[in-house]
Order: structure tokens, then C-alpha cells, then sequence
């Protein structure tokens, strides 16, 4: 029984996760580890929203 308990738990929480944004977000941290604080001021990188709507406007046309 206890067993079946975190089996339904760790169910029901992976299915908050957003791979797609986690996937992007990870990959926006490892790109702007490389850059230097001031290109990072000057051209910060589109949030994940930002990301995924111009992809669907462009996937739309």
C-alpha cells in the first residue's frame, strides 16, 4: 500500500512538469553562461512564452 501511495504521488507530480519549457529554459542558462554580463544587458534572450508564440505564429502561416 505504501508503495502504491508514491507510485500515484510521483505520477501525479511528474505530470505538473513542462518538458518543453524545461528543456528550453536549460538551454537559455547554458547559452548565457557564455556570454559576458554586459551581452547579456544589452541582448537578453526571449522567455519561454515570448519563445513559443512566435513558433506558433510561425508554424500557423
Amino acid at each position: 500500500m505504501r508503495y502504491l501511495f508514491a507510485i500515484l504521488a510521483t505520477l501525479v507530480l511528474s505530470a505538473c512538469a513542462d518538458p518543453e519549457r524545461n528543456l528550453y529554459e536549460g538551454i537559455k542558462a547554458n547559452n548565457d553562461a557564455g556570454r559576458s554580463p554586459s551581452e547579456r544587458a544589452m541582448t537578453p534572450a526571449p522567455s519561454y512564452d515570448q519563445y513559443k508564440k512566435e513558433r506558433d505564429a510561425e508554424s500557423a502561416k
